[in-house]
Parts: C-alpha cells; structure tokens; sequence
C-alpha cells in the first residue's frame, strides 16, 4: 500500500460551477469500469477462461494506492471464425488489456447464446473480455519489416509472409524473394506426405507437380500431369 502526494488542481476549477460540474464528472467516470492493461494469473485452455490482474491500481480519496482484485472466469478473446480459429497457449505472466461489457453478461457465459443480464450491473470488469497483447520483450528480425510474421518472441522460429512465404528456425533468416515457399533450417528437414501406393493412387485429381514419401517403394513419387513417376 503506497500514498500519493495530493494530485494537481486546476485553479480555475476552484469555486466555480464549471469546476464542480468536472469533480463531478471525475468522480463519476472513476467509478465506471471500462479498459485496464492486465495480466494473466492462470488460464484454462479448454474452456478458454482465465484468472486476470488489472495493473492499474486504486487511488483512494486520502490518497492511498490500492491493487485491484483479481477477476475470475474472464473469456480469453480467441480470434476466430467460419470454422476456423487462431488459438495461442495463453500463459501465467501474460499481458493485455481487460474490457468491461456494458451489460452483465454471466448468463451469456453459460450457455454462449442470446440471454437477458442476469442484473442491473453495467461497465464491470466482472462481465469482461481479456485480450491477449505482446506488448514488450518481442524481436522483428530486420527481413520481416514489411512482412507479416507469426512468430516466437524471440523470432527464432517463425512463419513470415511477404513476396512469398517463408518458415524458418533461424533468427534473421532472410527468404528468396523468388520463392513462393521458402523453407530453412541447418538441424531440421522438411517432409513430404508419406504413405503407400495404393494411397497415392486414392489421390482424387493429382495435378503435375504434386509429391508424395512413397513407403511402399522407399522414394519420392512425383505427378507429371500423366502418371506417378
């Protein structure tokens, strides 16, 4: 617990309606929950719910610092849609921001459906959404500046998307800009689809170009518009 000097007053607020008319305000606005940077305290993958840290304290009327409770079971926003999502293993230690709902939404919770606010609670970080940040400790390595890269944080393994797509173990690998695919490591290699010929020749509609590990002969099988070879 932490006291504050007394916060700077504007002196033209001082016995005047507009004055009062924004300590009002103030007062108001503080007792509105909206958008907090915050950190995950432990996240359950499988329901995508997590225990959150807001890191923005309360300061007190006699001006004495207060941390924030914790806030159980806030969803974890998973992008995602038509099917699909991009879904991150959230960890302990992890930033982001906390947003409040303007509504309670614990039934919505249940059952992730339409349903009407279980109470008259309005802006509170108990009907809030955390979204993931990287906000620091994050490496762009200088051949991705223009590209979009999903990545480790250190870049050491990354997928980075620019002329073409390059996937690399390498820190600072630099992809062919002749090459749509680019594939890079000095201790790992890259692998075909393997199966035997009868799988192969299941392939509906193989097009020239396509490869295959054939495990039934021990050799790459190629597609040349005709026949495997």
């Amino acid at each position: 617990m932490t006291t504050l000097n007394p916060p700077s007053i504007n002196p033209t607020d001082l016995n005047s309606l507009t004055g009062t008319i924004n300590f009002a305000l103030s007062k108001f606005l503080q007792s509105i929950d909206d958008m907090l940077p915050a950190q995950i305290v432990a996240f359950d993958r499988a329901t995508g719910m997590a225990q959150v840290q807001p890191l923005i304290s309360i300061i007190t009327t006699d001006n004495t610092i207060l941390q924030r409770a914790p806030v159980m079971s806030v969803p974890v926003m998973q992008i995602g849609g038509g099917g699909f999502m991009l879904n991150f293993p959230i960890k302990s230690g992890d930033l982001g921001f906390i947003k409040a709902s303007d509504r309670d939404i614990s039934l919505f919770k249940q059952s992730w459906e339409q349903s009407p606010p279980n109470t008259s609670r309005k802006h509170d970080f108990g009907d809030a959404v955390f979204i993931p940040m990287v906000l620091t400790g994050f490496a762009i390595a200088g051949a991705d500046t223009s590209n979009v890269t999903l990545q480790s944080l250190n870049g050491s393994i990354r997928l980075s998307m620019g002329a073409g797509v390059a996937i690399s173990d390498q820190t600072g690998y630099s992809q062919s800009p002749n090459a749509i695919l680019d594939c890079q490591s000095t201790t790992k290699a890259f692998k075909f689809p393997s199966m035997t010929t009868s799988q192969r020749n299941a392939i509906p509609s193989p097009q020239a170009g396509f490869a295959v590990f054939n495990t039934t002969t021990g050799g790459l099988s190629v597609y040349n518009g005709s026949v495997w070879s």
